[in-house]
């Protein structure tokens, strides 16, 4: 038998004891080298996606690490390096939380202000009503009076005016847009952020209708990022319920980026290949071997498109861009340049649009009419009489939400009238009594 001393047995335990000490020091030494590599890989990821937003000429946004699309297409901003937009409305004030539906109604007589308006108070829409009218001292005779007495019934109006250096065929200096056709130049919308002064519209003379998205643009930026914005023809749209009710809400206010909603044409009836205007807008605009891969496509709306202000602004920012790119000078150039970002990939890859919603004819908020005019809405099943009443419904026989374009059906055109007729009526009414 062996015989352990006690000197030996006090030896091996101070030993054994040292060990147990250090076990804390190892264990320590590991959680802080798993920590590290863990760390360092996200440390690395964050700062990539900071680098990439610094280097796009983009603030840092709190949640950039939260999505790829702030690392996305950056369409450059519309003013001209060192100017800051500075047009102002000339009555109404912007509400940044609120929702918002934006025309351009330049010319426009009370008779088409008044359904376009009226029908949308009517769906209990309690946002701002953004509109681009006449000079004031070119408005219709009663519109100033009419778009002025909303102050208080649950619409709010912001009107803006806009000054056009307008020309003809031949280069002359001439009044009015001719409907749009003559190319124009935007005036007093920059100024120079260090001398104050106004800075002449950075972009060639394009029809009005093209460049309203440079207004539009500049209305967009008085809106919080996750207000939802509607641009819609104020000529030919009628409202039947609230336009805003089925959107989907972002429930994190500091999230970078938005759903962008985009309306088809009835595709069945007609596809871009189909439509000399179409095929002349964006082959003049881009060249056919650019336009071939979706010649077969859907036509996308231009004239009705809704989305939450981040991303809309970076659709408008693209909008301008194409202008500067292609400098398609054509009325209805735009719609090409609309149909190109979608069909090229773009808008899905640009910053701020988190997903582009595209929907068919029929299936969505906006119901786009035009391509139907081959027979009448009601052939098509797509009209309604209810108490008195005719409505467009969708293809499912829901009631459309927007119904735009109605003036190419007959019977629904003579009906809007009809309401049209009324409404003027209601509102001397009103007006006798004030």
């Amino acid at each position: 038998m062996v015989k352990i001393s006690r000197n030996t047995k006090s030896s091996t335990r101070r030993k054994s004891r040292k060990w147990l000490l250090l076990i804390p020091s190892f264990m320590l030494l590991a959680f802080l080298l798993y920590a590290f590599l863990f760390f360092s890989g996200r440390l690395t990821e964050e700062t990539t996606a900071l680098d990439e937003i610094f280097s796009s000429g983009q603030p840092p946004d709190d949640n950039a690490k939260d999505t790829k699309k702030a690392q996305g297409i950056v369409y450059p901003y519309p003013a001209p390096d060192g100017a800051t937009p500075i047009m102002k409305p000339a009555f109404g004030a912007h509400r940044l939380h609120a929702d918002a539906v934006f025309a351009l109604a330049e010319g426009h007589d009370l008779q088409t202000f008044i359904p376009f308006v009226e029908s949308l108070k009517s769906t209990e829409f309690t946002g701002d009503l953004v509109l681009g009218i006449s000079a004031m001292d070119q408005l219709k005779p009663g519109v100033e009076q009419y778009l002025k007495s909303h102050d208080d019934d649950g619409i709010n109006v912001v009107a803006y005016t806009a000054t056009w250096i307008c020309h003809d065929g031949q280069g002359k200096i001439v009044q009015g847009a001719n409907s749009g056709i003559r190319p124009c130049k935007l005036v007093g919308m920059f100024a120079d952020e260090k001398k104050g002064g106004v800075i002449k519209d950075p972009r060639e003379a394009r029809p009005v209708a093209t460049a309203r998205y440079d207004l539009y643009w500049c209305w967009s930026l008085n809106y919080s990022k996750h207000s939802w914005i509607m641009l819609i023809d104020s000529r030919d749209t009628y409202f039947q319920l609230h336009p805003f009710v089925t959107v989907q809400r972002e429930s994190n206010p500091k999230r970078p980026d938005g759903l962008l909603y985009l309306f088809e044409e009835n595709a069945e009836v007609s596809r871009i290949k189909d439509s000399s205007y179409n095929r002349r807008w964006l082959n003049g605009a881009y060249g056919k071997e650019k336009v071939k891969s979706f010649s077969n496509k859907a036509i996308i709306c231009s004239g009705s498109t809704m989305g939450e202000q981040v991303a809309i602004e970076s659709y408008l920012r693209g909008m301008v861009a194409q202008f500067d790119n292609t400098k398609c000078k054509m009325k209805g150039c735009d719609q090409g340049f609309h149909n190109y970002l979608w069909y090229s990939g773009e808008l899905s890859k640009a910053q701020g649009v988190r997903e582009v919603i595209v929907s068919e004819q029929g299936k969505g908020i906006i119901n786009n009419l035009a391509v139907l005019r081959t027979k009448p809405l009601r052939e098509w099943g797509i009209l309604n009489e209810f108490n008195g009443t005719i409505e467009v419904l969708n293809w499912d026989k829901s009631v459309s939400a927007v119904a735009h374009q109605y003036d190419r059906d007959k019977e629904m055109n003579t009906f809007i009238k009809g309401v049209r007729k009324q409404l003027i009526k209601t509102y001397a009414a009103e007006m006798k009594k004030t």
